[in-house]
């Protein structure tokens, strides 16, 4: 007769006790099993050793050892602690290995606990394809599953926001790439304009010497020059002076040099107004040129 439903045990630790009492009955003493549950690593580990089963008394002894067979005390595992769990299961072999024999009405007899052994079996074949909770846990079935579907809308919940970090990221890594590729465009425009700006000045520059150069009276011994005057000598050159001086010839190098002024340039002229303006038709600079649809533009942007 089998009048205990119940077919496992589960005691917490208090640091002290060793000997844990368990009621239901087992087949063999080998059927009754030893787990140790640890809340810190929230882990499950069968035990192999270090415990005993009273089969007697119906015991289990944790750390427990047959005895006469007890290992020294530096090798025996701690008393459980208020952190650990010890579960104490049955698991009976899902066989019927008794034979009545051959005789009426023996075999019939026997074919009963076998019928009840297939059942068994085939209703562990189905518990196997099932989802269960671990054997220290307390929850009830219910409780399990909604921990199971909340876990699951925290992980999807997770999953989403990271998705659309994601999302979020890589925008960012597009708005970022195309503000340089803009920066690069502008830099570039800026430099073009630079460019254009710096050989405008030249022109000025070199139109405004050649003007004064066109303009430079001729050299008197008499007169006084002061740094930056401009006039023409009679060697057909001119010269600027650098110095302040009187009756000092331009060909003197301490008071004078001369001056070179780039005038093949008929890109552009003066009229009459004095501004700088474009030629009618320009053949020829040392800083422009014409591009394939006949504007002017700076050599190097040709």
């Amino acid at each position: 007769m089998v009048d205990n439903i119940v077919t496992k045990v589960i005691y917490d630790g208090d640091g002290k006790t060793t000997v844990f009492p368990f009621a239901f009955d087992f087949a063999d003493a080998a059927d009754v099993h030893v787990l140790l549950y640890d809340a810190d690593a929230d882990q499950e580990k069968v035990l192999t050793k270090d415990y005993y089963v009273d089969a007697t008394a119906k015991t289990v002894h944790y750390p427990g050892y047959v005895p006469g067979q007890e290992p020294a005390e530096a090798d025996r595992p701690s008393v459980l602690s208020n952190r650990q769990k010890l579960v104490i299961y049955r698991e009976t072999p899902l066989t019927q290995l008794t034979n009545l024999g051959r005789k009426y009405p023996l075999k019939t007899i026997e074919r009963m606990p076998d019928k009840l052994t297939y059942i068994v079996q085939e209703l562990k074949e189905q518990v196997d394809r099932s989802i269960k909770n671990r054997i220290s846990g307390t929850k009830t079935f219910v409780e399990y599953m909604k921990e199971i579907d909340n876990n699951a809308k925290t992980a999807l919940k997770k999953a989403l926001e990271a998705a659309a970090s994601a999302v979020e990221s890589h925008q960012q890594a597009e708005d970022a790439a195309a503000s340089a590729k803009a920066a690069q465009e502008s830099a570039a425009v800026s430099a073009g304009w630079n460019e254009t700006a710096a050989a405008n000045a030249r022109v000025a520059e070199n139109a405004a010497l050649s003007a004064a150069v066109y303009s430079a009276p001729e050299w008197q011994e008499t007169a006084a020059y002061k740094a930056g005057d401009i006039v023409t000598y009679t060697d057909g050159n001119t010269y600027r002076a650098i110095a302040d001086s009187t009756d000092i010839l331009p060909t003197d190098a301490a008071y004078w040099t001369r001056v070179n002024t780039y005038v093949g340039d008929n890109f552009f002229c003066i009229d009459e107004a004095g501004y700088i303006v474009p030629t009618e038709a320009p053949t020829y600079s040392g800083f422009w040129t014409l591009d394939t649809e006949g504007y002017i533009v700076p050599i190097r942007s040709a």
